[in-house]
């Protein structure tokens, strides 16, 4: 019972530590998504998904606009000035799903 016990034990703890060696790795490939390249397919798929797509625009001019969107933040436009600002000038009304998808992959670092 003793025996059974110390390796209900050692089971535990290594499962535990290969849980953590895990989360280590998917917060490491979280991180991951800095990269432009990546920041901009996700961008693009969060949009298409979500039906926020310009009208009228390719993925490359969308995700053009979509820097332009941090920029302004970053400038100090308020949140709720670019989505009208992105409605008006694009003639759509997704533009709140647009700046989040934005802010999300393209300047993560806006809402911290």
């Amino acid at each position: 019972m003793v025996i059974d016990r110390i390796r209900l034990r050692t089971f535990t703890v290594a499962c535990a530590a290969t849980l953590v060696a895990l989360g280590t790795v998917v917060v490491g490939g979280a991180t991951a998504t800095a990269d432009t390249g990546t920041a901009q397919a996700a961008f693009v798929d969060e949009i298409s998904l979500n039906n926020a797509t310009l009208p009228g625009k390719s993925a490359d001019e969308m995700i053009v606009a979509g820097y332009a969107t941090c920029d302004h933040l970053r400038a100090g436009v308020s949140v709720l000035d670019e989505i009208s600002a992105v409605e008006r000038d694009y003639r759509f009304g997704q533009g709140t799903l647009f700046v989040s998808a934005a802010t999300t992959n393209l300047c993560p670092d806006f809402a911290s």
